[in-house]
């Protein structure tokens, strides 16, 4: 996964924010239709060398108007950190500079701190237990669940007294792991995400309004609910919140396969709609910038 792209109304307020999270704006330039973005992230390494490396991106628009609480968009992006250490260090640095927590959670495969940006954008910072710790049932599937997240215990088992004295924000690096959306129609996003970007289902909560999926056999890369959106409304990119999200490969042919998939269905008249930017990202061989079944735009990227 990629760094998201959150189209944000009061740009110096959200910056300050994540720049609490201990985030740097590593870069700031306009894109070709003239919209001003900041790159944000942190340094890796600690020589001269170190390269900022963007986490989140923020395009800022002034004009953006907030989506209502029942549309399709982002739920969460979540920044994976590498290690449990990390994740406690993290959760006491956060706390330490005054962040609001919106929750905490045992996910059975991971652990899961939970907040807010200024506009409602909903962000998890999370670590993975080891892969053969992941819970199955008889037949191999992933576990999950939502259980309560013992703070005093994540703390306590992984941080020196020097280390709870003086925590650092994301000590070891951090990556987005997933993203989180919001959508309308849960089986047809499913299906979609299932069948025309060809991600696996890992768990199955339809009976709850929720689906995972992913590739390579990871718990998920996508999230999908309709817990407060059910046949409510599609995502417009005039509103605040996200913008696109980000999926990386290192395989050509899955982008062209994806390619054919998507761009030999549309018709001559959906063609004409498309927008300037759109048929840039049709024409460039390295990715391509698509829409979901409820107008959620997904750039896809060949490295």
């Amino acid at each position: 996964m990629g760094s998201p792209v959150l189209r944000i109304k009061n740009i110096g307020k959200v910056t300050a924010f994540y720049e609490r999270l201990g985030l740097q704006i590593s870069k700031k330039y306009q894109n070709e239709n003239g919209d001003v973005l900041f790159e944000l992230g942190f340094r890796h390494g600690t020589d001269h060398t170190d390269t900022m490396q963007p986490l989140v991106i923020l395009l800022q628009d002034p004009n953006a108007s907030y989506a209502s609480g029942h549309s399709a968009g982002l739920f969460h992006f979540a920044i994976l950190v590498p290690d449990r250490k990390s994740l406690a260090s993290t959760y006491l640095a956060f706390r330490d500079s005054g962040v609001e927590y919106d929750g905490f959670a045992d996910h059975l495969v991971s652990e899961s701190l939970y907040l807010r940006d200024p506009e409602n954008n909903g962000i998890e910072v999370y670590h993975d237990r080891p892969n053969k710790e992941w819970p199955r049932d008889s037949q191999g599937h992933i576990m999950m669940d939502t259980l309560p997240l013992n703070l005093d215990a994540l703390v306590s088992e992984e941080l020196t007294k020097e280390e709870l004295d003086n925590p650092k924000v994301f000590p070891n690096g951090a990556k987005i792991g997933h993203i989180h959306l919001r959508v309308t129609n849960l089986k047809r996003s499913v299906k979609f995400y299932h069948e025309k970007l060809g991600l696996d289902i890992t768990v199955d909560w339809s009976s709850m309004g929720a689906a995972f999926l992913s590739a390579g056999g990871y718990h998920h890369h996508i999230a999908l609910n309709t817990w407060n959106t059910l046949n409510g409304n599609a995502h417009t990119n005039v509103e605040a919140g996200l913008e696109y999200f980000t999926i990386k490969t290192h395989n050509r042919s899955y982008l062209n396969t994806i390619r054919s998939i998507i761009y030999d269905s549309i018709t001559p008249k959906q063609q004409k709609k498309q927008s300037r930017r759109e048929e840039e990202e049709v024409n460039n061989m390295n990715q391509i910038l698509i829409k979901d079944p409820d107008g959620i735009q997904i750039l896809i990227k060949s490295e």
